[in-house]
């Protein structure tokens, strides 16, 4: 084999395909219930876009991020996550003229150089929402329902939700100094990572997974609320109380802070135990200073991402979605090819689905082929039935064989398929 695909990436084809179809056209008819309207954003943009509000000091940016220069000497990156690029695209556009919340979904690959493993890959796939224009905590908890719900529609039961607060700007500033004071001197018992962290980026010390740092947070009882203002803390207790009111299911996790710095006040993480060590299917929360920090007025933001291919993974109870073939057309002369086609033509303008050989094989090896596609129906066409006006029927579920007229053919597969 001379060309190989590049490590960290996947071709996705065959079944696999089809549940990733199905998983999206599941998520694009929740969104529309939610009033969510598409949005489709490049996958190259500027990399001063994701440094500015990813931040600086993030694994993402310092590591993961595929940069170059273009011909023009133009300093772009491939897309590692979609809110920065939806934000650009909001003030760009000027969507923020647009009358009350604007919510927008999206679907699309994502691209990190990171070490792939399971769970990870280089170029991944996300689909998630973005609804920007209110500070509200029922928003908060309306979309954390809509991922909920999703999650439900999917059939993936034994997930958990998360939820965290970050407080607000100010907060973020006496959270670092809260944790500098208290893990200060248990630097030691530390991993690499996180000694570097608490340098750099504190707060990613309490997303590490490595058990043994997360012991040494366990036994110093740290809780990063106790930095958090009180008008956080309220917004965080409304929106338990609009979740409790709505009876839903989560519970609060003191260590999350997401590994992005444009975070604020909630953040929220959906997680399921079959999916091992990175055990996150999907993740979100507020971002209210972000369209202020990219050039536009104040707008409070909600949002989330799935990756499709966690989603997949676990989405064992998602019904079959191998569509099976209406009718399979077998020739018993490939000379009547044209009238196959013509056939074809006719059944697949009424929304039947159709496939021909196109290789010259035996009826036998085509009768195999119809078989190996899930046919419903077998159309079976001959020089003596097809100078008369007829041609042979086979239900391929009862075994039954016929011979009708091109009327009462379409008639048949119609009441025997799902148009």
């Amino acid at each position: 084999m001379k060309y190989r695909r590049v490590r960290g990436t996947e071709d996705i084809f065959g079944t696999e395909s089809e549940k990733w179809q199905q998983i999206d056209n599941i998520f694009k008819h929740i969104c529309g219930l939610y009033g969510y309207s598409q949005i489709q954003t490049p996958v190259i943009e500027h990399s001063e876009l994701f440094r500015r509000s990813i931040g600086e000091a993030t694994d993402i940016v310092e590591k993961e991020i595929f940069q170059f220069q273009d011909r023009s000497g133009r300093d772009l990156s491939l897309r590692p996550e979609a809110t920065a690029s939806i934000i650009r695209a909001y003030l760009e556009n000027s969507l923020y003229q647009s009358p009350g919340v604007v919510k927008l979904y999206y679907s699309g690959a994502m691209f990190r150089a990171e070490r792939p493993q399971k769970g990870r890959k280089r170029e991944f796939h996300q689909f998630g929402v973005e609804a920007i224009g209110s500070y509200g905590p029922e928003l908060d908890c309306e979309t954390i329902m809509l991922a909920n719900r999703l999650l439900r529609s999917i059939g993936i039961e034994g997930s958990i939700i998360e939820l965290n607060t970050l407080g607000c700007r100010k907060d973020k500033k006496k959270i670092a100094g809260y944790l500098k004071d208290i893990i200060g001197k248990n630097i030691p018992d530390l991993c690499p990572k996180c000694s570097d962290r608490f340098e750099r980026n504190i707060l990613r010390v309490l997303d590490c997974k490595n058990q043994a740092c997360r012991d040494v947070l366990g036994n110093l009882n740290v809780d990063i609320k106790k930095a958090v203002c009180p008008d956080c803390i309220n917004h965080f207790q409304e929106l338990k109380r609009c979740l409790d009111g709505m009876g839903f299911q989560y519970r609060e996790n003191n260590f999350l802070v997401r590994g992005l710095d444009y975070y604020s006040r909630t953040v929220f993480e959906v997680i399921h135990t079959g999916l091992g060590a990175q055990n996150a299917v999907g993740a979100g929360g507020r971002y209210d200073n972000l369209v202020e920090d990219m050039g536009g007025r104040p707008e409070g933001a909600v949002g989330f991402a799935f990756g499709l291919e966690r989603l997949s993974f676990i989405a064992a109870n998602l019904p079959s979605c191998s569509r099976m073939l209406d009718v399979f057309i077998v020739l018993q002369d490939y000379k009547l090819v044209g009238e196959a086609l013509k056939e074809a033509d006719f059944l697949r303008a009424e929304n039947i689905s159709v496939d021909i050989d196109f290789q010259g094989r035996s009826v036998k090896s085509q009768m195999r082929l119809a078989n190996d596609r899930r046919a419903r129906f077998v159309l079976i066409i001959g020089q003596e039935e097809a100078q008369k006006g007829v041609c042979s029927l086979k239900d391929m579920s009862t075994g039954e064989q016929k011979s009708l007229t091109r009327k009462d053919v379409f008639k048949t597969i119609k009441g025997g398929v799902n148009c």
